[in-house]
């Protein structure tokens, strides 16, 4: 459940005002990798090499992730890739949300998901078409409380990117 946790709420990041099949969270969770390593000591869980972890319809993809496990229970999730990789379905059928990123980490515990290095989040087959699109180096989502933030205040030079199509 942690891990299939973790790909739940990343389906919301997508969208700010999507929400994932409900269904995914009761589906079982699937994850291929080349490599995988257990260290019970430390409590992690290391995949290696074009990794691929399914739940119903969120897919989430890169070459590495690692899964922290403290008390049996998941308290983070980090995928990195060129890029890392999520998608998903939402509810009511429309356009599957999207999101990449260098790195994506996911805290259960309070729910947040932030995607950092050439993030971009953006809902349908691609951000071109999208009727939303945000790019920034950093893209952090508070799932508990529907707070979608964008940028790195520490940085101007790395600004924010909105596209907005007209209905």
């Amino acid at each position: 459940m942690p891990v299939a946790f973790l790909l739940q709420a990343a389906l919301t990041l997508f969208t700010p005002v999507a929400s994932a099949l409900t269904s995914d969270s009761k589906q079982p969770m699937l994850i291929e990798s080349d490599d995988m390593i257990y260290d019970e000591v430390k409590g992690e869980t290391v995949y290696t090499g074009n990794v691929k972890a399914t739940q119903g319809s969120l897919e989430v993809t890169g070459e590495k992730m690692i899964i922290n496990q403290q008390k049996g229970e998941s308290d983070q999730m980090i995928m990195f890739g060129k890029p890392a990789r999520l998608k998903q379905t939402p509810d009511g059928g429309g356009p599957d949300n999207h999101g990449l990123g260098d790195r994506a980490d996911y805290f259960p515990d309070s729910g947040i998901l932030i995607l950092n290095g050439n993030a971009m989040t953006w809902e349908g087959p691609s951000p071109e078409t999208s009727e939303h699109t945000v790019k920034s180096d950093h893209i952090e989502y508070d799932t508990k409380n529907s707070i979608y933030k964008a940028g790195t205040p520490k940085s101007a030079k790395h600004r924010v990117h909105v596209r907005v199509l007209p209905k």
